[in-house]
């Protein structure tokens, strides 16, 4: 294999074969491209960033430049879930016994190794601010010669998200010993936000996007999916389901007073905060309590419907509570929280974690991802909707999201879309409609009962 001309990668990054050798492998054009921009930045630079759209190639042109560049020992670090699919393909390069594949969780073990090259997948994780995270502490700490770091979602809240993770290295912003002297410089227009009981904080969110990308543009190179050819626009569309009498009473109780009961323990919702999980819970069916901490499911309206509308095709189902899981594992007893075993087995149903499932999964052989209801964070809309997305798919990947009829999560979802969070500030302006239309809903069922009788 030549130094010079690096190593490629199959059209259909998606179907790569079980024991693929390093000459079945071949970068496309772009990804040729992206590999020789990211080796000289490299090379005389020591830093590099590959912002790379999902399912562009990222990880494999990335993996390509160990062998350009002689590097003899390398670190990979990612999500736990993305590993698999990465040791695939670092085997299929010959790269075994030059990568090291770890989780986030694991770096305070090699905290003291000299690696001379650092790649740091989904870097956006380390892009908290104004304090930096635990995992860019752990990073810091580490001996390195080059980083690479790779995302596709580099800044999905605030552009004040890249100063940590551009300081990684120091080759930016390194005349600034910490965030708040670079956003006191320009970068950011500090604002005052309220976070209750009369409080304000500073607010570090609105920086300054074009000085920002000034000065980190001669380090980052980019890939989209319209460089990769992908043609099909996401199917994308949302189903609502009539909960029942309980749902909507125990969501009119948490917005209306803040505290409620079910099966004789008590539902507590005293701040802002907690009202939005209680009520991201009660409009999928279940709930956690204070006493237990266990979750109760009392609704399955929802799990029953993506079973009866969708039951006879290929899918992917995202949730964010355990008794989530619980009740779509009831629903689906052929359900697997393993990518690769659902890739693999053509009855088999994905059930992941939204926020776990959100980055580094491929479920390119779902017809439909079902979300069960919609994450509060942009980041978890905007990553997991992208995970049926490959190039050379013939029909366009579908996405259903399940809200509960008058619920919560129609506000949640146009606000996401919009790439930005639900925040307790979006909830209290609505807060009034919500309990209006859970009461209306109870009238509704009620009358139907009555009618009946």
């Amino acid at each position: 294999m030549s130094k010079s001309t690096g190593v490629a990668l199959v059209v259909d990054m998606c179907k790569i074969p079980l024991n693929p050798t390093p000459s079945m492998i071949q970068l496309r054009e772009y990804q040729k491209e992206a590999a020789d921009k990211l080796y000289w930045l490299l090379a005389r630079k020591q830093f590099a960033y590959l912002m790379g759209e999902v399912r562009t190639g990222k990880t494999l042109t990335a993996l390509s430049l160990i062998e350009r560049l002689g590097i003899q020992r390398c670190l990979l670090v990612t999500k736990k879930k993305a590993i698999p699919s990465i040791e695939k393909d670092a085997k299929a390069l010959g790269l075994q016994d030059k990568v090291l594949i770890i989780n986030y969780e694991r770096l305070p073990k090699f905290a003291w190794t000299f690696w001379q090259l650092l790649i740091v997948d989904e870097s956006h994780c380390i892009g908290a601010y104004p304090k930096p995270s635990g995992r860019w502490k752990n990073l810091r700490q580490m001996s390195y010669e080059k980083v690479l770091l790779m995302s596709g979602t580099a800044s999905p809240e605030s552009y004040s998200q890249l100063y940590h993770q551009m300081t990684l290295h120091r080759p930016v912003w390194a005349q600034y010993k910490n965030f708040y002297e670079w956003a006191k410089k320009g970068y950011v227009d500090i604002c005052q936000k309220y976070v209750g009981t009369g409080q304000t904080c500073n607010d570090y969110s609105n920086a300054n996007k074009e000085l920002i990308l000034k000065d980190i543009d001669p380090y980052v190179v980019r890939m989209t999916q319209e460089d990769a050819g992908f043609e099909t626009k996401i199917d994308e569309a949302v189903r609502y389901v009539e909960m029942n009498e309980t749902t909507y009473g125990l969501a009119q109780d948490i917005i209306d007073d803040g505290i409620s009961a079910l099966e004789g323990q008590t539902i507590l919702a005293d701040t802002g905060a907690k009202k939005l999980s209680k009520l991201k819970q009660l409009y999928c069916g279940t709930v956690i309590p204070e006493e237990s901490g266990k979750g109760i499911i009392f609704d399955r309206s929802k799990a029953e419907y993506i079973k009866q509308r969708y039951g006879n095709h290929k899918l992917a189902i995202m949730y964010c509570y355990e008794a989530e899981r619980k009740m779509l594992y009831e629903a689906f007893p052929n359900a697997t929280d393993s990518p690769e075993e659902f890739n693999a087995n053509k009855d088999a149903v994905f059930i992941g974690q939204v926020r776990a499932s959100r980055e580094g999964v491929n479920l390119s052989s779902a017809t439909y991802l079902i979300f069960l209801g919609v994450d509060y964070a942009a980041l978890s809309y905007l990553q997991a909707r992208e995970r049926l997305s490959f190039l050379g798919r013939e029909t366009p990947p579908r996405i259903r999201y399940i809200f509960a009829a008058d619920g919560i999560e129609t506000r949640v979802y146009r606000t996401v879309r919009k790439k930005e969070n639900f925040t307790i500030s979006h909830y209290n302006k609505v807060r009034g409609e919500l309990s209006s239309e859970a009461g209306e809903k109870i009238r509704e069922r009620r009358l139907r009962g009555d009618q009946a009788a």
